[in-house]
């Protein structure tokens, strides 16, 4: 008797829940589901989740009453006092939100974890002994098509030498005639730190799914703002006042062209204090634009939805971590529109400083990947 009784009030459970919920038990307002273990409209179920989480001391600043409906016709729902205790005493079960909770923590912790072993492995791959010939290197369809140089860091070994003094000079300091004299002792930063972007990209499996061609356009429009966002938060990592590299140097130079355009991130991302777990979500965020011109429809689907999951980790981190995360979210976002501008404007310096060297070098020479990032 007793087993067929527990069935029933199953049964009765599950039928209720097929039913669909007419007005909200917090606000009376339609209802959308059940949430929590209580009928609730979509408001009151974010709000509730929303309170949950920031587990701040609200006081009314009335008399405790905003959400009692025997005193009033609606409930006034800028009380956020009211309106949390009213979400509990109608039976909001927070133990409900916290399996949700716990089960989406466990998601995110596995795709920062993600994001932070892949930034390891691109420094590993800045601080290693690779340093190719550019003058050899094949366009952007060949370094996609070739096997990925991340996974063989430890096989390069560490880059001799390193650091070196702040202020070493080195034989030639030309970036030009450098290129077209390669020398082993020492990296081509600006060309380095682009490939590294590249070998980043290249990482991720929405990256791989797409095609050829909006694989292309993706680098076109990303690799140099994916580069500068890695030296920026670098220099911010390890203190520095100016731009600087894994082997200790200044490159650019404070005394280069348009040195200010390639250090313009850096004061915003100090201003905003940018932390690495938000660092390494909005290098991503970056890197899935679905508004790159030209993508394909498929493509623009691809990148929307990983957009939306690193911009929803982004806010839940935000959230979790600070008493006004909403704002630090915003922050965090505005440096896309930073770093756009940025790379539009290094983007015409490239073109006005390149375009005369090149014009005077054999016919046969060209960093063929530079130039589609910056020419195409």
């Amino acid at each position: 008797m007793k087993c067929h009784i527990i069935e029933d009030c199953k049964n009765t459970r599950n039928f209720t829940k097929i039913l669909k919920p007419s007005k909200c038990m917090v606000c009376a307002r339609p209802a959308h589901g059940y949430h929590c273990d209580v009928t609730t409209c979509k408001g009151c179920k974010s709000f509730f989740r929303r309170m949950y989480l920031l587990r701040s001391e609200i006081k009314c600043s009335g008399r405790n009453d905003c959400f009692d409906l025997k005193k009033r016709i609606e409930p006034l729902l800028r009380c956020r006092s009211c309106r949390y205790r009213k979400c509990l005493l109608v039976g909001m079960n927070p133990e409900a939100l916290v399996f949700n909770m716990l089960t989406k923590e466990d998601s995110i912790i596995k795709v920062i974890n993600s994001l932070d072993y892949l930034d390891q492995k691109v420094e590993k791959f800045r601080l290693c002994a690779y340093n190719p010939d550019w003058a050899t290197m094949g366009g952007l369809a060949d370094l996609i098509k070739n096997n990925g140089k991340l996974n063989q860091v430890d096989k390069y070994g560490p880059f001799p030498g390193w650091p070196l003094d702040p202020d070493h000079e080195f034989a030639h300091q030309n970036f030009y005639r450098d290129l077209k004299a390669f020398s082993t002792d020492r990296k081509e930063w600006r060309l380095f730190n682009l490939l590294a972007s590249i070998e980043y990209s290249k990482t991720f499996l929405f990256f791989q799914n797409l095609d050829l061609p909006d694989q292309l356009r993706v680098l076109k429009h990303t690799a140099a703002g994916c580069s500068s966002l890695s030296c920026s938060f670098f220099t911010l990592r390890q203190k520095y006042e100016d731009i600087r590299q894994p082997d200790g140097t200044q490159r650019p130079s404070k005394l280069a062209p348009g040195y200010a355009l390639f250090s313009a991130l850096i004061g915003p991302m100090r201003r905003v204090g940018t932390q690495y777990f938000e660092y390494l979500l909005l290098k991503a965020l970056y890197l899935c634009n679905p508004a790159i011109p030209g993508l394909t429809v498929q493509a623009q689907h691809v990148l929307e939805r990983e957009r939306r999951l690193y911009s929803n980790i982004l806010m839940e981190f935000c959230l979790r971590n600070y008493s006004n995360g909403a704002t630090k979210f915003v922050d965090v976002i505005q440096l896309i529109g930073v770093l756009e501008w940025q790379q539009k404007n290094l983007k015409d310096l490239h073109v006005l400083l390149l375009t005369p060297v090149l014009s005077q070098l054999p016919g046969d020479f060209c960093v063929s990947f530079v130039h589609e990032l910056v020419f195409d």
